[in-house]
């Protein structure tokens, strides 16, 4: 039966415990992307600000080396979205979405995907991708292949690389990935190590996601990893650490029982947020986050996610850095009522520190949008 009832704050106050959000800790990259569950990676530059505003004395160079030591790698998992996890959660995280990522490439009707053979042409695809291959090398590769098949290459292409075990390999850019991508297959770039069996990776995903973003609902688990109901609910039983406990409404909230639930009273910080970070996206129902009304104005006109910032552990604002001939600006403009000026100080110091990470040396600015 449920017992303990959470209240939003309790719920708040303990995702961002396990987000490192509440204090920065001390921890290597590959340790910390782990522990909170891997990164969101459309945006290059997100993993590192999302890693910045959780690890004391973060250096971009640190992860890096983490990515170009192939200890963490970005590939598209949880959700069908680009993400940096660890290698070794790739290779237990992998298996049990892989149904998943097949699903939704088969229903995008977009790219009017559905190819008879895709296991063979996969097979062509992976066995070519032993070393990085951009996407010009992979089309010319598939192109016999996909004639054959009677479809445009560029579809098959697609269809094969968001389903497939694909890495996307690091440049020699600043903050390790351009925006020409080329992929290897996984195998090759890991080293021909194992993934999991389908019940550990299951078992992995549940255990990962509740360490990370917890306690939840079966249902934002779902959310998260878009595995379905019917194959977590079999592994769910099976954990003798899962607790029960419950929010506000009444649902129950699924918990490892170990993991921290500090108390609502606990101070949170200003902190900001990068471009599609997994926080704000890992639950079905947002609210112990975002707060009512608190998305409205999060989503550009073509839904695409902005930096935010969380003020007493909720999202309460965007950032935006302007460039200008002499200074970098951090805009902050609020969703709705303006950021009572007795929150502005600390928003600002973080802010600045915020702007020295991002451009060193530069002469830099907070600027309250809506505020002034």
């Amino acid at each position: 039966m449920p017992g303990e009832r959470l209240t939003q704050v309790e719920l708040n106050r303990a995702t961002l415990a396990r987000q490192f959000l509440l204090e920065r800790v001390k921890l290597d990259p590959v340790t910390a992307t782990e522990r909170i569950g891997g990164l969101q990676a459309q945006e290059p530059a997100s993993p590192y600000i999302a890693l910045w505003s959780r690890l004391a004395g973060f250096e971009a160079a640190s992860l890096d080396r983490a990515i170009h030591d192939r200890r963490l790698v970005k590939a598209g998992l949880l959700r069908g979205t680009l993400h940096l996890v660890s290698a070794r959660d790739y290779l237990q995280l992998h298996p049990a979405v892989q149904v998943t990522l097949r699903g939704l490439a088969v229903r995008d009707q977009y790219r009017n995907a559905e190819v008879r053979d895709i296991d063979s042409l996969m097979d062509v695809a992976l066995a070519f991708a032993v070393e990085p291959r951009d996407n010009a090398e992979m089309h010319d590769h598939l192109a016999e292949s996909a004639a054959a098949e009677g479809r445009n290459v560029t579809d098959v292409w697609w269809r094969i690389r968001r389903e497939g075990a694909f890495i996307r390999t690091p440049s020699k850019v600043p903050w390790s990935y351009s925006r020409r991508p080329t992929y290897a297959a996984a195998r090759a770039w890991l080293g021909d190590r194992p993934f999991a069996d389908e019940q550990a990776a299951l078992e992995h995903v549940v255990r990962r996601y509740l360490g990370a973003f917890g306690p939840a609902t079966i249902g934002d688990l779902r959310a998260w990893s878009h595995v379905s109901t019917s194959r977590l609910r079999p592994v769910i039983e099976t954990i003798p650490d899962i607790i029960q406990l419950r929010d506000n409404g009444g649902r129950t909230l699924l918990d490892l029982d170990d993991a921290p639930r500090p108390p609502a009273e606990t101070p949170a910080p200003p902190r900001f947020l990068p471009m599609w970070d997994s926080v704000l996206l890992a639950h079905d129902d947002r609210s112990r986050i975002l707060g009512p009304g608190g998305h409205l104005g999060l989503f550009s006109s073509n839904a695409v996610m902005k930096g935010s910032v969380l003020v007493d552990g909720f999202v309460r604002a965007i950032w935006i850095p302007v460039k200008s001939e002499s200074t970098r600006t951090l805009a902050i403009t609020p969703f709705g009522e303006p950021i009572p000026k007795r929150e502005r100080p600390a928003i600002t110091e973080e802010g600045m520190r915020l702007l020295a990470f991002l451009a060193p040396g530069e002469k830099h600015r907070v600027h309250f949008g809506l505020a002034d």
